[in-house]
């Protein structure tokens, strides 16, 4: 475990007026998500909100807009904005993928003060679960604007849409500045498509696409252990006992060729021919950073590391260990908070595109106190704006975060399988951190899937606490936690031919605090959903098809009613998951 400090970041926010009263039906953001009823169909704000400022005072030309994400697929038809009794230069809209390609421009007339409506040429698709931007140019200035309706984290959502943040830019392109929590009153009009199918990321046959490498079948779903020593057949058969099926990195006498005998499989960092692939290195975006300096070829113990000392050689290290392993060998890499907080985008991007086949990350948020730093987690789930609460921080659905941060990062979209790294103990050396119980272990191990992990690896280390140990899985320091990962790990290899079978888009939304992901197999939906804040609540989860009466609840012995496509359900706290089959799905047309 590394630390770091972490690399500057410039937020330059317009000018906001500190006015604080919302007029109208404007409802400031939650630190979760603010719901706004009585949206028109397809878009995030009523016609009733009034922003709390009408017109910025500043005359200064500006691009202001709103990143959004949809859980189905659809078609923007117009773009839709809130104008001022002072915003009378707009004259473009315009919507953005998050690359900063320009989808589709409009032109905007001169129209009265309140929402517009403007129309595009021709519907624009786009993809679920993508992220995009809609925005005008201000070219007076003058737009209207909320100060804090995304202010910590908060978000807007309405239907399918979710608004995260507003964006602006004097420049031009697209609007790539975080408004620090403001909103600027730029919506879309949206139409789903209705379900539609997505493979999971690499596509269900990718490990075939390697020698000697994972099994595509579908009773396999990697649950894996990091750093384990295994040398003989009673060591593998402990680990079976618990569900586990794959080891990532190894001690140097464990025997791989014990491992593939006990039907398991490996992943170290060395060459071996029984191997089912190889870990190139871990975290070298922490201990090596950003940058193409020569390496002098040590390691975080041994400085200095890059040349000149204080530059960053990362991209160095990953080419010289990508390069030690045998052509046509699966390559694995995992990184930290460089990738997750600490680098921009596109140094962050390199590192997960550039280096390995399959990737993952370590953010361990029930049991690292550090990560609840405005410039760590706050990252994620702030904006970088504010230190996160213990509530806020130590939270199972940030697993999912992680997970789905990573994955925005892979180019093409969902090119390759992301996994994702749980504590099973305590982590960190002497008494910092925390130790991490059973039911947020499930809870952590179900968001990182539900948000689309391929795999789990558990770090099994105890560096601290009250039980020292190299892997608690094998003694004594596991036993308060082994039931129940072993319980999680049998729902999950019960339902691995579920959770290898493709994603369906816009089938299932909630306007509850829950994670969704629904998933199509023989016949069957299922929907996985798992609580998003620590307080818990109920959820309305909302059906787009199906003439079902009733959803099983997996494992919990009760089924729910299902009245107008829509069943309710309660998630106590913030460790609550809860995996729902559905049948009586034929209408909706999935085959």
């Amino acid at each position: 475990m590394l630390d770091k400090r972490p690399t500057a970041r410039s937020l330059v926010a317009p000018l906001l007026v500190a006015v604080m009263v919302l007029t109208g039906s404007c409802t400031q953001g939650s630190p979760d998500t603010a719901e706004r009823p009585g949206s028109p169909a397809g878009s995030l704000w009523s016609d009733e909100t009034v922003p709390a400022v009408s017109g910025d005072p500043a005359a200064r030309p500006i691009e202001v807009g709103t990143e959004f994400t949809t859980t189905s697929d659809g078609v923007v038809t117009a773009a839709r904005f809130y104008q001022g009794p002072e915003d009378t230069g707009a004259v473009t809209a315009t919507l953005w993928s998050s690359d900063g390609t320009a989808l589709g421009t409009v032109p905007i007339t001169t129209g009265p003060s309140g929402w517009r409506n403007v129309p595009f040429d021709e519907p624009i698709p786009i993809q679920a679960h993508g992220s995009y931007v809609i925005s005008y140019r201000a070219s007076n200035g003058h737009y209207p604007t909320d100060p804090n309706t995304f202010d910590l984290g908060a978000t807007v959502k309405s239907g399918w849409l979710t608004a995260r943040d507003g964006r602006f830019t004097y420049g031009e392109g697209i609007p790539d500045q975080s408004g620090n929590g403001a909103a600027y009153f730029v919506d879309v009009v949206f139409e789903p498509t209705g379900p539609s199918l997505r493979s999971v990321d690499g596509g269900e046959e990718y490990y075939d696409t390697f020698e000697n490498s994972l099994p595509t079948s579908p009773d396999y779903f990697p649950l894996a252990v990091w750093f384990a020593r295994v040398t003989s057949p009673e060591e593998a058969a402990v680990d079976r006992t618990i569900g586990l099926n794959t080891y990532v990195e190894l001690t140097e006498d464990s025997d791989v060729r014990v491992i593939r005998d006990s039907g398991m499989f490996a992943l170290p960092s060395r060459p071996d021919p029984l191997a089912s692939g190889q870990l190139t290195t871990d975290e070298a975006d922490m201990w090596a950073g950003a940058g193409d300096a020569p390496w002098t070829g040590r390691m975080p113990d041994d400085r200095p590391i890059c040349v000149p000392e204080q530059a960053k050689c990362g991209y160095t290290v990953m080419y010289a260990f990508r390069s030690k392993v045998p052509s046509g060998v699966m390559t694995f890499t995992n990184y930290g908070k460089g990738v997750t907080f600490w680098e921009p985008r596109d140094a962050a991007e390199r590192f997960v595109n550039d280096f390995q086949d399959v990737v993952s990350a370590d953010n361990y948020w029930f049991t690292d106190d550090t990560i609840c730093q405005a410039d760590q987690g706050g990252v994620l789930t702030k904006d970088g704006q504010a230190d996160l609460s213990p509530a806020e921080c130590h939270l199972a659905a940030n697993y999912g975060v992680t997970t789905r941060y990573v994955r925005s990062l892979v180019q093409p979209r969902a090119a390759m399988p992301v996994w994702n790294f749980v504590e099973v103990g305590h982590p960190f050396e002497e008494d910092t951190g925390g130790t991490i119980t059973g039911p947020q272990i499930r809870a952590a191990v179900w968001s990182s899937i539900i948000n689309g992990a391929r795999g789990i690896v558990y770090f099994s280390h105890n560096f601290g606490g009250s039980c020292l140990s190299y892997n608690i899985f094998r003694d004594r320091c596991g036993d308060g936690i082994r039931d129940d990962v072993r319980a999680v790990n049998d729902q999950i290899n019960r339902l691995a031919p579920v959770l290898n079978a493709p994603f369906v888009d816009g089938f299932a939304r909630s306007d509850g605090p829950v994670d969704l992901a629904a998933k199509y197999h023989e016949g069957s939906l299922y929907v996985l959903a798992g609580s998003t804040r620590n307080e818990g609540g109920d959820a309305t989860i909302a059906l787009a098809c199906g003439n079902a009466d009733q959803v099983e609840v997996l494992d919990e012995g009760r089924s729910l009613p299902v009245t107008g496509n829509t069943f309710r359900d309660t998630f106590d706290d913030g460790n609550a998951v809860h995996l729902y089959r559905i049948d009586r799905t034929a209408d909706c047309d999935l085959q």
